[in-house]
């Protein structure tokens, strides 16, 4: 790589050449990043300075390496926090008899960076079976958790038919996401049978903690970053590719995931910018995907900035009905007319007519 297009990169884009390019682009990457001093860090590529500072901390000095030093040193920090606070989480639920498996950063840190200090996470990410919900709500509530929008362990409940998460809270850095789906916006069993007939072991707080097996720790980390995010995200990059050098893909379950949660646009479209971008070994049959009509439209929509404006916030319910419909077994067997208000008024936990209108015309008001 010569040092005009380098020039021509953004500065994220510098940061993860200088991270995982091969020697020459890499240095070159590096060189560019340390001229502008500094001035391209923001919050997203921020988090990338932990990893540029295990590529080049022993090689190379200057001010962004010393940044990134100490990035690295309070990544750490927090990161042991947030594992402390995870294990005594994961001890209550095994307590209660709840499985569990590890999600996102804690997963990928375990298993993949090996290293506290290379991969920040805001909060923790934890898988336990849909008929689960209600009991692992109710204990977090119990020890001190306080649930998004203040729900009560039941409401949680009866958003897990119309959603694959919801987070929970615990003073000003307590943050767990509470997982009965593996993917967003992804209804299949069949999907979530397959991580949890896939898992892997990893030793944990002197116990084995289940987490995904790294195609499906790659699956997940390229279709989650395929949408709106509310901050940019450079990260998944780092993450994929840290999972590749890591560990061989099995392209055919990848495959048969992305089949099974429709989401074979999203992941072929990642799978692109990693090969595009670090000459992944990356078979062409896996790109080769064969989505539906409606799933590319979806994904189109998905690249909109959020908060989606309310037209896009329809067709974004419209989709997640599409998704959802064929695996819930009322709505599947009853008309789009009936079924779509009942999708409605359970996404909204609007237990009468006159609630839901009213939560409509928030909504509405919110995004318009």
């Amino acid at each position: 790589m010569n040092s005009k297009p380098a020039q021509a990169q953004t500065y994220g884009d510098l940061l993860l050449t200088a991270c995982f390019g091969n020697g020459d682009e890499s240095r070159l990457a590096l060189e560019a990043c340390m001229a502008s001093a500094g001035g391209g860090i923001d919050s997203a590529t921020r988090r990338l300075l932990p990893v540029l500072y295990r590529r080049w901390g022993a090689l190379s000095a200057g001010s962004l390496i010393e940044t990134a030093h100490r990035v690295y040193i309070a990544t750490w920090q927090q990161n042991r926090e947030r594992m402390a606070l995870m294990a005594s989480v994961l001890r209550e639920l095994e307590s209660a008899g709840i499985e569990c498996m590890l999600l996102k950063g804690a997963a990928l840190t375990l298993r993949h960076y090996r290293d506290f200090g290379l991969r920040s996470m805001g909060d923790f990410d934890l898988l336990i079976h849909e008929a689960d919900v209600e009991p692992a709500a109710r204990l977090l509530l119990q020890n001190g958790w306080t649930a998004e929008e203040g729900c009560p362990a039941e409401a949680v409940r009866r958003q897990s038919r119309v959603r694959h998460a919801w987070q929970f809270t615990r003073g000003d850095t307590g943050n767990c996401d509470l997982h009965w789906r593996p993917l967003a916006r992804c209804y299949s069993p069949q999907v979530a049978g397959m991580f949890w007939s896939g898992a892997e072991t990893v030793a944990f707080d002197g116990r084995a903690v289940k987490i995904p097996c790294p195609t499906d720790q790659f699956f997940h980390v390229c279709v989650h970053a395929m949408h709106w995010e509310w901050t940019p995200n450079l990260y998944w990059i780092a993450d994929a590719v840290t999972v590749l050098r890591d560990a061989e893909a099995d392209w055919d379950r990848a495959a048969a995931l992305a089949a099974s949660s429709n989401m074979q646009t999203r992941f072929s479209q990642a799978l692109l910018v990693l090969r595009s971008r670090f000459h992944s070994d990356i078979p062409e049959h896996a790109l080769a995907a064969n989505a539906p009509a409606w799933e590319r439209r979806e994904y189109s929509l998905m690249q909109k900035p959020c908060p989606l404006g309310p037209l896009d916030s329809a067709a974004w319910h419209l989709y997640n009905f599409r998704r959802l419909r064929p695996f819930d077994a009322e709505w599947r067997e009853a008309s789009v007319w009936r079924a779509l208000p009942q999708y409605l008024a359970a996404f909204l936990d609007a237990p009468t007519g006159r609630t839901m209108l009213a939560r409509l015309w928030a909504q509405f008001k919110l995004r318009a």
